[in-house]
């Protein structure tokens, strides 16, 4: 039982100094990956962090405070934009409602487009969000505006 027990001191104790030699190097590594990282936000952000802070010297810290200072203003206007499109999308909405109530050609595609875009206006005054973007017409369309999804009658095309 003794050489097994030698055997298993040795190899820990090549183990143990295995991993003195890996972890500085990993730690070197992981150090590394971080600098880059920064620098490559350095860079990205320089007119921006120059605007800020002109004459100080840019630390980690402050590049990283900088950079989320500018995605949480950049999220706040697309924050905007997103109210901006749906504002302009019921505007849409509306203006094709009007025009086709001032249509005098009364046929069956007319009523049926009418009476989809005056569902889409009503569901985009409830939320703001469209409710389909979908075309008339189409399979998605109708399966949804009934309000629960059925399965479409004819089966998909699989290329397998």
């Amino acid at each position: 039982m003794a050489p097994t027990m030698t055997r298993q001191i040795t190899y820990s104790e090549q183990h143990l100094s295995l991993t003195k030699v890996k972890k500085p190097a990993v730690e070197k590594m992981r150090r590394d990956r971080i600098n880059t990282s920064i620098e490559q936000l350095k860079s990205l952000l320089g007119p921006e962090f120059l605007l800020q802070k002109p004459d100080s010297k840019q630390e980690k810290a402050d590049i990283l405070e900088m950079t989320v200072y500018f995605l949480s203003r950049q999220q706040q206007a697309g924050s905007s934009s997103t109210v901006a499109a749906n504002g302009g999308y019921s505007h849409c909405v509306q203006e094709a409602v009007s025009f086709l109530l001032q249509c005098e050609v009364k046929t069956q595609s007319h009523s049926r487009l009418l009476s989809h875009f005056q569902s889409l206006q009503t569901s985009s005054q409830h939320s703001q969000a469209p409710r389909s973007l979908s075309p008339l017409g189409s399979p998605v369309h109708q399966a949804t505006t009934k309000g629960v999804l059925r399965p479409i009658s004819h089966p998909l095309w699989r290329p397998w």
